[in-house]
């Protein structure tokens, strides 16, 4: 029988006056056999010495580094963890929280509840739950079914209500075609935004469908949460394919580099939503997301899984908490998490 767990991969950077910086590298622990080795025996030895404020010198350092095999591979996911823990460090070291570093643009932001793919009777008790507990925003998983997907987004909307509003995240589910069919029924059902519809396996095939897609319905797309460092999201910009854009702290470059994106997409009067793979079960990058998007004020929402993970469950002494539909910062320096003293000794995954 397999076991599905939530993780991810921590990284850790700690200076010689005994500040630690903590960090998350890409979507999942999966990764780790071929992320850790990168950080560890690439990176690491690069920063060994170095002032860790400097976090634009060390940034495009460790770019130029994997240039010729990364940018659009899981280098980028390993420059992205490390990255985050510099944040945090920088934070520890000025005793400020990091949205003040980058330049706050509001305490707080609304939480929008996202619920797993199951029968749907079950996901609208869970959101009718999650509407009670004061979420006003929730984002729905389509399934490769058409008419499923439909009936679920119905479903939903009958559960909650007019005002509450509703996404659906389709993960590249569909044609083209299919995908405007379901763009149409998701009008008349008041859906905010439809994410990825159309199965892409280029940069080229993702701008061009999803922008032929949004030059035929009023429906506004999301996308972006699987492009690395702002260099993939050019196009996609300078088009408007996407109303809303979603880099991934943990992916994309990090911080430094979801912030760049953030503000281009400011640029093109865009909204930016952070993807926040499986809302981190581990918590730490569901605090970078928050510290971005409170820097940002063209980021209105924050994604918040429903069921938790190690985070939640011992490995964070202070994970972050949904309050009445919002998600609001600590004054606490850095990202404003920390690991528990036993984290390693009850988390840690061995490799083979």
């Amino acid at each position: 029988m397999a076991v599905h767990v939530k993780g991810g991969i921590v990284v850790r950077i700690t200076t010689d006056e005994g500040f630690e910086g903590i960090g998350e590298a890409g979507f999942s622990a999966e990764y780790f056999p071929t992320v850790g080795p990168i950080i560890n025996s690439q990176l690491a030895p690069m920063l060994i010495g170095k002032d860790p404020r400097d976090i634009g010198a060390l940034w495009q350092q460790m770019l130029d580094a994997t240039h010729m095999w990364g940018r659009r591979g899981i280098e980028t996911y390993a420059i992205s963890g490390v990255d985050i823990a510099l944040w945090d460090l920088l934070g520890k070291i000025a005793n400020q929280p990091v949205y003040r570093l980058l330049g706050a643009s509001k305490p707080s932001v609304r939480a929008y509840f996202a619920p797993s793919l199951k029968p749907t009777a079950e996901i609208v008790e869970e959101c009718r739950k999650a509407v009670a507990d004061g979420f006003t925003a929730i984002k729905l998983r389509a399934t490769k079914e058409l008419a499923q997907t439909v009936e679920l987004v119905g479903s939903v909307r009958d559960a909650v209500g007019p005002k509450v509003d509703l996404m659906v995240d389709a993960n590249m589910s569909y044609d083209r075609r299919s995908a405007l069919r379901l763009a149409r029924e998701l009008e008349a059902l008041d859906v905010a935004w439809l994410e990825e519809p159309i199965l892409s396996r280029s940069l080229t095939q993702y701008v061009d469908d999803h922008s032929w897609l949004a030059d035929r319905v009023s429906l506004r797309l999301a996308g972006g949460e699987s492009l690395l460092t702002r260099f993939e999201y050019i196009d996609l910009l300078t088009r408007r394919t996407f109303d809303v854009v979603q880099p991934d702290c943990t992916s994309v470059g990090g911080i430094s580099e979801a912030k760049r994106v953030a503000d281009l997409a400011s640029t093109w009067n865009l909204t930016c939503v952070p993807h926040i793979a499986c809302s981190s079960g581990t918590g730490i990058a569901l605090a970078a997301g928050l510290h971005l998007i409170l820097a940002c004020e063209n980021a209105p929402l924050i994604e918040v899984d429903a069921y938790g993970g190690p985070g939640w469950d011992g490995l964070l002494k202070n994970p972050l908490e949904v309050r009445d539909g919002y998600v609001t910062a600590s004054d606490a320096p850095g990202i404003g998490v920390n690991l528990s003293p036993d984290a390693y000794q009850r988390f840690a995954v061995t490799t083979a």
